[in-house]
């Protein structure tokens, strides 16, 4: 939470994602690689991997009603 709150400008849900930027779950974030893939640390798979960020929403949602809390960008 606290990372979220103190890094990069926030971004709206329907802009378009880069490489470099930070995607916030409840209690995880992930790092952009591109407009699609993302590259975190998971216990889903055990180890870190890059996948599509589509498929990590699709499992969080499982748990949580809001899967992604924050999506931002960091200034260059």
């Amino acid at each position: 939470d606290m990372q979220m709150k103190a890094l990069g400008e926030t971004l709206p849900e329907d802009a378009a994602l880069q490489h470099g930027d930070l995607i916030f779950f409840p209690g995880h974030v992930g790092m952009m690689v591109d407009g699609t893939m993302m590259i975190h640390a998971t216990m889903h798979h055990g180890k870190t991997v890059i996948e599509p960020l589509a498929d990590v929403i699709l499992r969080t949602v499982e748990k949580h009603a809001i899967p992604v809390t924050a999506r931002k960008r960091l200034s260059k």
